[in-house]
């Protein structure tokens, strides 16, 4: 009996050791794996800014492209320097694009991928400089079951026809989060949206105030102020209300007005202290609050106010 345990434990721990080996091997070669995709990533990104930089009509050359993942790697590459370069001229990335046949690879493992990858795909797309054609093709993900492929086939319809733009967002029937506002705002600091705040913020379409509210607090538009006024008058969208109200705030605009009187008399208690705490920030003087909230809620700013540590005067 004793022989037959020792037998057990002996091939238990060779077992061990094998998955052990197996493991280590593994891990050794995604460490290897990463390695090299970090040179390739680099050797694409200083190809890609030379060719920025020289602009002279020809095609830059990228190496191993046939090697797997690279064209990944050269999509992502691209999309990197369209989003962290300010005022980029597209035509060059529009060129490689166009010689590698990016948009066409992107499609294809769009069509293929399913859930958040193909999400991941279409988020590619949309930070690259594509044309109308690639917009139609992806005109049904905006049907789909998945929000994150949804919104992502709007961005890249975005990209693909700035001109279009008040429309495609109009006629979106999801109510936009912050991240994909976040990520049209994006796009519009790149240039591709050619949009003016003023008929966003005005527009009866929810999802277009949103965007235009974003725009003016991007940019610290204070010509806005009568737009987010009349908002606040109309009372129209609760949420979208109390998002016009932290704008003001954000702009540092007088808020002993009547509207933001009315206005924070429909909000409720944790709305309320939402916008205490911007106001926080925004180094608002306790002084005045009292002409819009109670005594307890002016009690909870002087103790927010004491918190940061500041005086307000």
């Amino acid at each position: 009996m004793n022989s037959f345990y020792m037998i057990c434990a002996a091939i238990a721990a060779a077992t061990a050791g094998v998955l052990l080996v197996m493991l280590l091997v593994e891990t050794l070669r995604r460490r290897r794996e990463l390695w090299r995709n970090d040179i390739l990533r680099r050797r694409y990104l200083h190809i890609v800014m030379f060719a920025l930089y020289a602009d002279d009509g020809a095609v830059p050359r990228f190496p191993m492209l046939r090697r797997a993942g690279a064209r990944l790697l050269l999509a992502e590459t691209l999309a990197g320097v369209a989003a962290m370069t300010y005022g980029l001229d597209m035509t060059v990335l529009r060129r490689i694009v166009k010689a590698y046949g990016l948009d066409r690879w992107l499609l294809r493992h769009v069509r293929r991928a399913q859930g958040y990858r193909r999400a991941r795909y279409l988020a590619l797309l949309a930070s690259l400089p594509v044309d109308g054609t690639v917009a139609r093709r992806v005109v049904h993900y905006g049907r789909s079951r998945n929000r994150s492929v949804r919104f992502q086939a709007l961005a890249v319809r975005l990209a693909a026809e700035p001109m279009s733009a008040l429309r495609l967002l109009a006629d979106y029937a999801w109510p936009l989060t912050e991240s994909e506002t976040a990520q049209i705002m994006a796009l519009l600091r790149r240039g591709v949206l050619p949009v003016a705040y003023e008929p966003l913020v005005a527009s009866p379409c929810s999802n277009l105030r949103r965007v235009g509210l974003c725009i003016v607090r991007q940019f610290g538009i204070e010509e806005a102020e009568p737009l987010l006024l009349r908002m606040l008058a109309d009372a129209r969208t609760p949420e979208l209300d109390a998002e016009a109200l932290r704008t003001l705030c954000m702009l540092r605009r007088p808020l002993i007005r009547r509207e933001v009187r009315d206005c924070v008399g429909r909000m409720s208690a944790s709305e309320r202290r939402v916008l205490l705490r911007c106001m926080v920030c925004e180094d608002y003087a306790p002084r005045f609050l009292h002409r819009i909230f109670d005594e307890g809620e002016c009690g909870y700013y002087e103790t927010m106010v004491k918190s940061y540590k500041r005086c307000l005067a």
